[in-house]
This record gives C-alpha cells, structure tokens and sequence, in this order.
C-alpha cells in the first residue's frame, strides 16, 4: 500500500487532476467520454483505477492497470494511465519511462485514428516537460495539445497557468477569458472555480487587478 504523507498541496491536486482527466465519470461529460470512445468495462476499470489514485494508492493502481494491460495491451484508455502513473511516481527528475509510455499512446492513438488521446498524451507530455523543467517545450506540448482540441479544459487551465508562472498576466488572462467561455455558468462550476481560486499556477495572476474586477468578483 502506496500512502506518502509528504506531498505537497500542488501534487496532491496534480494527482487527482490527472486521474480526473483520464476517465471522466460525471454525467455532464458525456460527449468526453463519447470522444474517448472508451468501451463500459474499461470505463469501469478506469473509474477503480482513479480512485485508488485519488487515495494515493499508487501501487494498488499500478498492479490493477498492469494486470488490465495483460488482457487490453492496445487500449488507449490503459497506456494513458500507464504514462500516468509512470509520471506520479517521482516528483522530480528523468521521467523517461512516462515519456515512453506517452509516446506509445500517440502511436496507437493515431493507428486508431483518435484525436482525444492524441491530445491527452501531447498535453500531458507538456505536463512532464513542465516537471522535468523543460519550460519552452512544455509550452509547445500544450500549444499542440490545445491545435487538437481547442475546446479541452485542462489544456486551457495549464496554458493560463503556464503564462501565470512567467508573470505574463496579459496572456495568462487570454486563456482565462477562453476557460470561462467553455461554459456559461463557468462561475458556478466546481472544478472552474477551484481552479481560478486555489491552483497554484495562478498565484502571480491573483495579484493582477484585471483578474481581480473580472473574475474574482463574479465567483461567489
């Protein structure tokens, strides 16, 4: 059993974030799903598997996507946990076998001519760029990511949060201003407004008044 207690905030999120990102299990979602094209029993292997990483239980998640890997080895869905899992299992440093098993899911991805998990795995190759600090090739991961699929959340969250952490708040607000048009009741979606009042990348766009009279002021 996987139960570090010396993570920071910031991972903690990450963690939960990735998993999120990978199987989507709210009903509001469900043109994602439909994008993923993901079949019900690994929707329901992906739900198992998020959970045990939402609890930090990352060696129950690996034995369960390994064991689900030996019966679905091409399955898209698996290699994107794969390369997951791979990168949530040090904080810093070569994460050489999460840009493998990404790579891996762009290839299958595009045998299989699937643009969502194309887009996953280039925007969380930017994720692991970012990690291994890689700046500018980060930037061209979410850039690409974002060519594929202009309307893909998180891909608009790690764009902001990019700019953010240049202090370029012109821009970050840029992609703030695309994040909210997503949705029209974008001020009463959870996981927009968490994002917009807790995420760490936005820290420095917090201090910036535009940010401040425009979108701060309209979340309750």
């Amino acid at each position: 059993m996987n139960t570090p207690d010396n993570l920071s905030d910031r991972e903690r999120a990450m963690r939960k974030e990735l998993a999120q990102r990978t199987v989507n299990v709210s009903s509001s979602d469900i043109s994602e799903r439909e994008a993923a094209a993901d079949s019900p029993e690994l929707i329901e292997i992906g739900r198992q598997i998020t959970r045990l990483i939402e609890e930090e239980l990352l060696e129950d998640a690996s034995d369960m996507l390994y064991k689900s890997l030996k019966k679905h080895p091409e399955e898209l869905m698996l290699l994107n946990f794969q390369m997951i899992l791979e990168s949530l299992k040090k904080k810093f440093g070569d994460y050489t076998e999460a840009k493998q098993a990404g790579l891996k899911l762009i290839e299958m991805a595009a045998i299989k001519k699937n643009p969502y998990y194309t887009m996953v795995a280039v925007n969380n190759l930017g994720i692991i760029a970012h990690k291994e600090g890689h700046e500018d090739y980060s930037l061209a991961m979410y850039l690409a990511a974002h060519y594929i699929d202009d309307t893909a959340l998180f891909t608009l969250c790690n764009l902001a949060g990019w700019y953010s952490r240049k202090n370029d708040l012109e821009k970050a607000m840029y992609w703030i201003k695309r994040i909210i048009r997503t949705k029209e009741s974008w001020n009463k979606d959870e996981e927009i407004v968490s994002f917009l009042k807790k995420d760490e990348s936005l820290h420095n766009l917090r201090t910036f008044d535009i940010f401040i009279n425009e979108i701060l002021s309209k979340i309750e």
